[in-house]
């Protein structure tokens, strides 16, 4: 009943566009409060090795949700890192006995949990989660209860594994065809790292006014580094040529997009993706990011809120670090002319609520330009900033 109730499950929430994962979670959640009706709440925390953060990606509650937009360091806490390494499981009898100065044992305490079990997720020798499961009732997770449990912690598991593996395995195709194709002396993985890491700055920040889950922001994360994958197909000649574009090389130069939705198409298909959870979103980065506020960008001339969100962040942090890097048509910005050029342009070529995320996160911003650092910010100079303007729309 339960696989069959998962399955159902499935196909509803891929007609409606709603997570795989987080609906195989409820359904999960639904069909254990049969048995164990005071099992309150059930979460993922998805892990990330290169910044060694654990970070709030879905989950399923009884009432409000206790933690959300919230991520930490693993090394940070010395239970959690030993449960990692010795791949444990912990319960917890009375969580108001623990210490209350930890931001998540706070929110936990604060909505009324009282117990708790947790347990690191490993797809083989790969970390790359933590599940949790909380109760309002004191000492819930008897030994018997943890038991008859293990099975359905396994499920998600595997859910879980299954959700992220495909990802893991797009990215990789794709990085490998970056590196065969000797992408880009401006494409750099310090460039990737860093605007990755402001759509997440960005994405954050609007996430409630934009309705943005821990999971929509995650995959923007993951996806926006993929923007730009169809410059494989454009001639170095083109993508590093000091100075402004010829127009018939700004028109070469913008069909970057239409080689990216063939690859991300080619790709998702022979990887059998297109129902793993969000890939639409990955579509719209590719295909949407040089589109423009006020509808001046390419190639479908969208404007305003017809430009998926995913997209308008991705532009916003992409053209920030093309200024603020030196590239082979100019020397670096400073943040502060970055940010002045976005500001200036903020309503016209840029969505308003995504410039005003970053420029008014300065201290995360240069907090990720310090630890994936390429090229210090300069002075402003290099074209003309007419020419400037086209350049970074047309590339």
């Amino acid at each position: 009943m339960v696989r069959q109730a998962i399955v159902s499950n499935w196909w509803l929430s891929v007609s409606k566009g709603v997570s795989v994962l987080s609906s195989q979670i409820e359904q999960i959640h639904y069909n254990l409060n049969e048995s164990f009706p005071g099992l309150c709440r059930i979460s993922i925390a998805i892990y990330d090795k290169n910044t060694d953060m654990l970070k709030t990606f879905t989950q399923s509650n009884q009432g409000a949700v206790p933690i959300q937009y919230y991520s930490s360091r693993l090394n940070k806490s010395e239970s959690l890192s030993r449960l990692v390494e010795e791949r444990s499981t912990r319960v917890i009898d009375d969580i108001t006995l623990l210490n209350e100065d930890q931001y998540h044992t706070k929110k936990i305490k604060d909505a009324g949990y009282r117990s708790s079990l947790t347990y690191p997720i490993y797809n083989r020798d790969t970390f790359i989660g933590i599940l949790f499961m909380n109760a309002k009732e004191i000492g819930f997770f008897s030994e018997a209860i943890v038991k008859r449990l293990s099975i359905f912690i396994h499920l998600i598991s595997t859910l879980l594994i299954a959700e992220t593996q495909p990802i893991k395995t797009l990215n990789g195709a794709v990085a490998t065809a970056r590196e065969f194709s000797r992408i880009k002396d401006e494409e750099t993985g310090a460039h990737l790292a860093r605007m990755s890491h402001y759509s997440r700055v960005i994405a954050l920040a609007i996430a409630e006014l934009h309705d943005l889950n821990d999971e929509a922001i995650e995959y923007i994360f993951q996806f926006s580094p993929l923007h730009d994958v169809g410059k494989v197909g454009i001639p170095d000649s083109i993508i590093l040529k000091p100075g402004a574009l010829s127009d018939a090389e700004r028109r070469m130069i913008q069909t970057h997009v239409s080689i990216g939705e063939s690859i991300i198409h080619t790709m998702v298909d022979r990887f059998d993706l297109g129902a793993v959870s969000n890939v639409q979103m990955l579509r719209n980065i590719v295909t949407y990011h040089h589109e423009l506020y006020d509808g001046s960008g390419y190639l479908r001339g969208l404007k305003g809120d017809e430009i998926p969100i995913e997209a308008r962040i991705t532009t916003v942090a992409d053209v920030f670090d093309a200024l603020t890097t030196k590239r082979s048509y100019k020397p670096a910005w400073s943040n502060a002319d970055a940010f002045m050029f976005l500001e200036d342009n903020k309503g016209i070529k840029f969505d308003p609520d995504c410039v005003d995320a970053l420029v008014n996160n300065a201290e995360l911003v240069e907090a990720i330009q310090n630890r994936f650092q390429e090229d210090m910010p300069g002075d402003r100079g290099g074209l003309p900033e007419s020419d400037l303007q086209l350049r970074l729309v047309a590339s």
